[in-house]
């Protein structure tokens, strides 16, 4: 039977990192069919130190109500184990990794000091691992969740073989040219968070390490900074913190939409492209200044056209498509 159960000890370093030690026991199982014809069996028992990241803490805006928390880890282990082969078609063993005469020798390590007593009941070697947790939030600061764990183990013996080799481990004439072993698993847990209540200065539920307004009450949506108009724009970031506006006028309100905040526009009822009011003929003279309102005109002659260009505009042009003196009333001299 193939299982695993560990206990952790974790200290929180900030609100979403923390530091801690990890002790694993168990037991791990395979076969290999193909060339060894055989099952392994290993008994082992670890202990890590171990970093973890929650996520959610770190990045999720809405912490404060999020029940579910997403975290990364790693650390470095020490492993202790005892792995033995049997014959799938006897079930006789036919591999082994301690005995009487064993003894941490250059045959089983990579790096690191070879010497060792004679007589070890279990090898011990370090170990990488990395893992992802999933957990729910349970009432009273219980967590239940799921942890994959994945060992990287500075040892090719975990499966009772030293590389290709149908000898035992322990006679291998070479262990450096052998592959390091892997292996991971599953495991559902129960956690439980011995704290005390944190600081709150401005009581709006958001502890002062998370929030970003610590003496002025505020919503957990915005870190704990208040948002006075309720536009969805929190005040810290608000150009008009006590009128409700758009996100596009970074909070300030424009009641005709065209862009411009009321507080710039000329005309705040009604949408328009010169100073925010209307400008049918869009000549850059606003409506109500425009003597030619639908027709383009020029600034000079408040909005109104001077086709002939010679200076008169055509409505008081007589002859406005032929350039002439304003003596003549706009009409060339003859």
């Amino acid at each position: 039977m193939k299982f695993v159960a560990g206990i952790s000890l974790m200290q929180a370093v900030t609100p979403s990192f923390s530091m801690g030690l990890d002790f694993t026991a168990g037991k791990l199982g395979g076969q290999k069919t193909d060339f060894f014809n055989s099952y392994f069996i290993n008994e082992f028992n670890s202990v890590e130190l171990l970093a973890r990241w929650d996520l959610t803490e770190q990045f999720s805006r809405y912490v404060e109500s999020s029940p579910i928390h997403l975290g990364v880890y790693g650390g470095l282990g020490i492993m202790y184990f005892s792995a033995e082969a049997y014959d799938l078609t006897t079930n006789q063993r036919v591999r082994f990794t301690n005995s009487p005469v064993s003894g941490r020798t250059p045959l089983f390590l990579r790096w690191g000091n070879p010497s060792g007593k004679i007589g070890v009941s279990k090898t011990h070697e370090r170990t990488i691992p990395l893992g992802l947790t999933v957990n729910y939030q349970l009432p009273k600061n219980w967590q239940v969740g799921l942890d994959y764990r994945f060992y990287f183990a500075r040892n090719d013996k975990l499966d009772a073989t030293s590389g290709n080799r149908l000898i035992n481990p322990e006679e291998s004439a070479s262990y450096s040219d052998t592959p390091m072993d892997k292996f991971s698993f599953l495991a559902v847990t129960l956690s439980h968070r011995f704290t005390y209540k944190p600081r709150d200065a401005d009581k709006d539920g958001v502890p002062d390490d998370r929030d970003r307004c610590p003496d002025t009450p505020g919503s957990a949506k915005f870190f704990g900074c208040p948002d006075t108009d309720n536009d969805g724009i929190p005040d810290y970031v608000d150009r008009c913190p006590t009128l409700a506006g758009p996100v596009a006028t970074r909070g300030c309100p424009d009641t005709d939409g065209d862009g411009l905040v009321d507080r710039y526009d000329d005309c705040p009822t009604v949408a328009g492209t010169v100073r925010g009011c209307p400008d049918r003929d869009g000549d850059g003279v606003r409506d109500d200044y425009d003597g030619c309102p639908d027709v383009k005109g020029l600034i000079r002659f408040g909005g109104c056209p001077d086709t002939d260009g010679d200076g008169i505009p055509d409505h008081v042009d007589k002859c406005p498509t032929q350039p002439g003196k304003y003596e003549n009333a706009g009409c060339p001299v003859k």
